[in-house]
């Protein structure tokens, strides 16, 4: 790639995260609303010298709401865009946007090495990156607020806590049981199935990230590799890939 910039954008149901890219390395990144997005993503292109942009848009809100006047092209991640790795997944149809730029952004950070990434958000994902950079599939289930909300919403009584800080292990009201239990259940799924993949794949290298995995890996056991932005660095691996 030339010394121009690069824009990628992850387009989630609620939020946009934008960021900036000069080769390697993230020179800045903004969280906005959907209704600001393309004023911004324009102030972007207007200050800088951009090379390439790149949307992920999950929701599908970007595109609805992009000006008629706006004229700089853009680079949509979707079903056909070529990826820097060989995807096995059976319903390569259905993997989302942000499961294959987390599986890129392992091989941004450890190039042709086994790599489990967990992204604790809305749901738990794990998605396994073999030496051979080739991803394989792996695991979905709820996340920590998820599963909160299930217990409270599919039973009659149980209350629907707020999680506010790491809970006791033994839960001694209701509210601490449940937090207890969404919280420690989801420390020993990681733990559990990181262990069954080391047992698999020697060297394996565990990556997590999402909304939830500074709380996370306060507890964890396994050895990870924790980073906010790895979905960023994906989505500019991708793109990267694109441009060659």
């Amino acid at each position: 790639m030339s010394n121009k910039k690069s824009i990628v954008v992850d387009a989630g149901n609620t939020r946009v995260k934008m960021a900036l890219f000069d080769h390697d390395a993230l020179l800045h990144q903004q969280l906005l609303q959907h209704e600001n997005f393309w004023e911004a993503l324009a102030n972007w292109i207007g200050s800088s010298q951009i090379n390439q942009v790149l949307i992920s848009d999950v929701s599908g809100k970007l595109m609805q709401q992009m000006p008629p006047s706006f004229s700089y092209p853009i680079h949509w991640l979707d079903a056909e865009m070529p990826l820097p790795f060989k995807n096995l997944y059976q319903t390569k149809e259905t993997l989302g946007a942000d499961r294959k730029a987390l599986v890129a952004a392992a091989m941004h950070f450890y190039p042709k090495k086994p790599c489990l990434i967990i992204d604790a958000g809305t749901c738990v994902t794990f998605d396994l990156l073999n030496a051979s950079e080739e991803y394989l599939g792996g695991s979905i289930s709820p996340g920590l607020h998820m599963r909160l909300q299930a217990m409270h919403m599919n039973t009659g009584k149980l209350p629907l806590p707020t999680f506010s800080e790491i809970p006791n292990l033994i839960g001694q009201s209701t509210n601490a049981c449940l937090l207890s239990g969404a919280y420690y259940g989801i420390i020993a799924e990681i733990d559990y199935l990181s262990n069954q993949y080391q047992q698999q794949f020697s060297g394996l290298h565990v990556l997590l990230t999402g909304g939830d995995a500074q709380v996370l890996a306060k507890r964890i056991k396994t050895s990870i590799f924790v980073h906010e932005h790895l979905l960023l660095f994906g989505l500019y691996k991708i793109l990267s890939h694109h441009a060659k």
